[in-house]
């Protein structure tokens, strides 16, 4: 009887290569080596159909390649046709823990698209090195079509076969492929040609455990790289010498979707976000390294998704396309896994900065350009305030207005007659600049004139006079021309003749303004709509920050102060003799708030470390309480304390320096009207390298996990991380929104490490990690090198420092108390634009009519995006809600149609539409997108 050989093992072979567009050199120089590495796999492509190559699923290296090689585009679709090369789905791979996750949808949908103009797209969720997988990344993916990912930092130990069903918190899942040992698993293979099937030996040895009987997935490339140009000799070689096993070059794609696609009955299956260092560093240490990237990125994403695109699609006169689409591209470039997270070159650091800067600029330049077309409508003297919020609600704004100086008191008359109260913070009278000149010299004035500015201001008018025997030349100048038209060569020949009648005299020059106040309003404005607000002489009353429930302007009781106190009704906050707050709120009381600890970190950008003799500065030397605004719609306390912090380490790295800093710290503590929270802004100059600084917020009971917003999602953790490969699992996590632990939630402006501690119970929120190297070779916490150990001095962040963020004391649950909403009024502030309209600064101004805009309701459900579609509007919601929900969506007026669309914009079927709103039924966690069209032609829908 003969016996039956085994069927040799399939070893599918993938040549790629995992290009970071920047790291440890900045994009150019990176550049030049991509156009020579896809010049070469191009040609040796088009020589041989045999050979493969994954583009490393992004399409951003293609389109930098063809920025330098238009030419070569006809070539590498004709390669996406053969099934050759597989490209996208992504733009890029970014972060996807420091990013908003429409960010991660403005990437997949861009790459997506620049892929399908190539042909195809590979249909695999990619993802070989990004940090840590974020929990609706499955649902995202599901979303827009594609049912499969592959991954390899992050999965657990629970998973100990090749693919895994990977479950978004909705229940949406994908079937993942996990890279075992990485995206570079099989780079050395054929390293030793004379030893070819040892190499191929030992790797099956590797990875065969994880695929038992199915073909075994092996990644050819590595950072950077090319296949080696004798490849597919060697494969034949190694086919040739053997009948074991059979190596076949192919895509990923095609390994995915066809080789390793099985039976899925027998899976594991992992649900939520993939944060384990079981078999790969997490590296977490990124989250805190350079913290102004991430306060850029975060202020530019809130700027386009959140104020440019809402308000421009529903109250501009066009749709602004091709900057939107200029300020995402720059803001995607920049969530890259080596840019966003700030562990590369600091030359890569400052490209990174220029580019969120330019898509804040684009951001913030539509958003007030909208601003100023609604502005247009209304007269001089009124000022429109904008909500970029789907529900009503006030919000504080600080207006700069003229208030004729007999008013003793001044309240906002809102449309209806309603009219909030102001509160003064300053005064600028009505003589902007004085000085004597003799009348020969006058006409020099008009060099200072350039156009009709004076001082930042617009020349109206000039008077000659004279005053009880004095010679007096007047610049009358306001924020506005008014007469609109003035000729200034004609009001330099009047005041050249006035001059003349006494040359020889000292004349008193005067530029007058009307007199101003800066004020602070509460003022109530519809969901996602504007109102207008007129001063008028009076009293007024206080509004709640969320509007709607009982009335529109539901009252709120008014911030009161004493001696470092302040109380609005909703909570109490004292700051202690240490310079700590004591808070109070419903029963919870929290003390010791805001405590700051200064520790050594001898790490590196990618994972901290404590230098082995640390030393904890907690106690400052002086502490002194300034008393800045006392109410009735904001109390404003300025507490400074002043520590002494090491210098830096020393000449070893393991312990402090003994060289000395004092470092002055302001910790500005604000309590507005109406609000349940304590708004925090602390802000130091940091003159110490080497070091990491953290707040502290003790909790008001002991808790085991905690509740963290972040990319449509609120994940819950633990007091602990799962480790295995040689990184110290550190549970320092990221959020993005707020931390919820304990009766205390934190709401953040930009995505923010932190760490429940249990001993004692309190939030640590990093504020700032000083390091000078990309990765160190040795190091505390970590056994490999995560890159090289190139300087970065500018991640040291010396200089000024700025942190914002809210704590609210609270006794339920976190979707119990309205956290959400809380967050969104922390988050996003109200817009306003003085009014343009001619007319006379008095009381008599009318107050124009408010303009509601369109409005979601329901728990827990928010706002993602509102942008055109065509004649549509495209709306984005999540249900960041344990349970099912339903949200609501209603625009004055009505709805006439709406209908389904997928994550990309591609339409489904209609939807019911009744009393002109739109009901959806969402699934807990659940990513919804509609497309509405509006009952009447709304002013500016373009």
């Amino acid at each position: 009887m003969t016996a039956t050989r085994p069927a040799p093992v399939v070893l599918h072979l993938v040549p790629h290569t995992h290009w970071d567009r920047e790291w440890y050199e900045p994009f150019q120089r990176f550049r030049l080596r991509l156009v020579d590495m896809v010049d070469d796999v191009l040609e040796r492509a088009e020589a041989d159909p045999r050979f493969c190559f994954t583009f490393d699923g992004q399409t951003a290296m293609l389109e930098d390649y063809l920025e330098i090689r238009p030419e070569a585009e006809p070539r590498i679709q004709a390669l996406v046709a053969t099934g050759q090369l597989a490209v996208g789905p992504w733009r890029i791979l970014s972060d996807e823990f420091l990013v908003a996750g429409e960010t991660l949808v403005r990437n997949l949908e861009a790459g997506l698209a620049r892929a399908l103009r190539f042909g195809k797209a590979m249909a695999v969720g990619y993802l070989p090195d990004e940090f840590g997988h974020a929990a609706q990344v499955p649902q995202l993916l599901r979303r827009a079509g594609l049912e499969h990912a592959c991954v390899w930092r992050g999965v657990p130990a629970a998973v100990d076969h090749h693919a895994f069903l990977w479950a978004a918190p909705d229940g949406s899942t994908v079937r993942a492929e996990y890279l075992i040992g990485g995206y570079g698993n099989a780079a050395g293979l054929f390293s030793f040609p004379d030893d070819l099937d040892a190499a191929a030996t030992r790797l099956l040895e590797l990875l065969g455990p994880f695929f038992g009987a199915d073909p075994v997935l092996a990644m050819y490339g590595a950072d950077h790289s090319a296949p080696m140009p004798e490849l597919l000799g060697l494969v034949e070689q190694l086919n040739r010498g053997q009948d074991r096993y059979r190596v076949r070059v192919g895509t990923l794609a095609g390994y995915v979707l066809d080789d390793g696609n099985g039976d899925d009955e027998d899976l594991p299956r992992w649900q939520g976000e993939l944060r384990s260092g079981a078999r790969a560093n997490i590296l977490m240490g990124v989250t805190s390294a350079r913290v102004g990237l991430k306060a850029a990125c975060s202020r530019a994403e809130r700027l386009l998704a959140r104020y440019a695109e809402p308000l421009q699609a529903l109250h501009g006169t066009g749709w602004p396309a091709p900057f939107l689409d200029l300020g995402w591209r720059r803001l995607v470039e920049s969530s890259g896994h080596d840019s966003i997270t700030g562990c590369g070159a600091d030359a890569v650091a400052d490209h990174v900065a220029v580019r969120l800067s330019e898509a804040a600029q684009l951001g913030a330049g539509l958003a007030e350009r909208v601003a100023g077309e609604v502005a247009g409508h209304l007269p001089r003297g009124a000022v429109a305030v904008l909500n970029p919020s789907p529900f009503p609600r006030a919000g504080l704004v600080e207006l700069d207005l003229a208030v004729p100086d007999d008013w003793d008191q001044v309240a906002l008359e809102l449309p209806g007659g309603w009219r909030a109260a102001t509160q003064e913070m300053g005064r600028h009278h009505g003589l902007v600049h004085t000085e004597r000149l003799a009348g020969s010299r006058l006409a020099e004035l008009f060099r200072r004139i350039h156009g009709r500015n004076l001082y930042d201001r617009v020349v109206n008018g000039v008077t000659a006079e004279v005053v009880d025997g004095t010679h007096r030349l007047t610049f009358e100048v306001d924020d506005h021309p008014d007469p609109p038209h003035l000729d200034m060569n004609q009001l330099r020949l009047e005041v050249e003749t006035a001059a003349g009648t006494a040359p020889g005299e000292q004349w008193e020059v005067r530029v007058v303004a009307p007199p101003r106040r800066r004020l602070l309003a509460t003022v109530p404005v519809p969901a996602l709509g504007w109102t207008a607000a007129t001063p008028r002489p009076g009293r007024g009353a206080l509004a709640s920050p969320v509007a709607g429930r009982a009335s529109e302007h539901e009252p709120a009781r008014p911030v009161t102060s004493g001696s470092g106190r302040l109380d609005n009704g909703l909570v109490s906050v004292e700051v202690a003799a240490d310079g700590t707050l004591g808070m109070r709120a419903g029963g919870v009381v929290l003390r010791g708030v805001g405590r700051l600890v200064d520790g050594g970190d001898a790490g590196d950008l990618y994972n901290y470390a404590p230098p082995e003799g640390d030393l904890l500065v907690t106690e400052p030397e002086q502490v002194a309480v300034v008393t800045v605004a006392v109410g009735p719609v904001s109390g404003r306390l300025a507490v400074e304390r002043t520590y002494t912090w090491p210098l830096g380490l020393d000449a070893a790295g393991t312990a402090r320096s003994d060289g000395r800093a004092v470092v002055r710290t302001v910790t500005h503590v604000e309590l507005r009207a109406g609000e349940p929270f304590v708004r925090l802004r602390v802000e130091l100059d940091n003159p110490c390298r080497d070091h990491r600084l953290r707040l502290h917020v003790p909790l008001a009971a002991p808790a085991a996990s905690s509740w963290a917003e972040g990319q449509f999602a609120v994940v819950e953790r633990g007091t602990s991380a799962e480790g295995g490969h040689g990184e110290v699992p550190l549970p320092t996590f990221p959020a993005s929104g707020f931390v919820d632990a304990g009766g205390v939630a934190v709401l953040l402006d930009q995505v923010t490490e932190y760490e429940l501690l249990t001993d004692p119970p309190e939030l640590a929120l990093t504020l700032l990690r000083s390091v000078g190297q990309i990765s160190r070779d040795v190091h505390r916490y970590r056994d490999e090198p995560a890159g090289p150990q190139t300087p970065t001095p500018g991640a040291q962040c010396l200089g000024p420092v700025t942190a914002t963020l809210a704590v609210q004391p609270h006794a339920g649950a976190w979707h119990q108390d309205g956290i959400l909403t809380w967050m969104e009024c922390f988050r996003h502030d109200l817009l306003t634009a003085a009014g343009t309209q001619p007319g006379e600064r008095s009381a008599d101004v009318p107050v124009p009519p408010l303009a509601p805009g369109l409005a979601v309701a329901g728990d827990g459900v928010t706002l993602s995006a509102l942008r055109r579609r065509g004649d549509w509007l495209e709306l984005r919601l999540t249900a960041q809600h344990p349970a099912p929900t339903t949200a609501t969506v209603s625009v004055p007026g009505g709805l006439i149609a709406a209908r389904e669309a997928d994550l990309l914009g591609r339409a489904g079927p209609d939807l019911p539409v009744a009393g002109g709103a739109l009901r959806l039924d969402l699934a807990a966690w659940e990513i919804r997108t509609v497309q509405l069209k509006l009952a009447s032609r709304r002013r500016g829908a373009g």
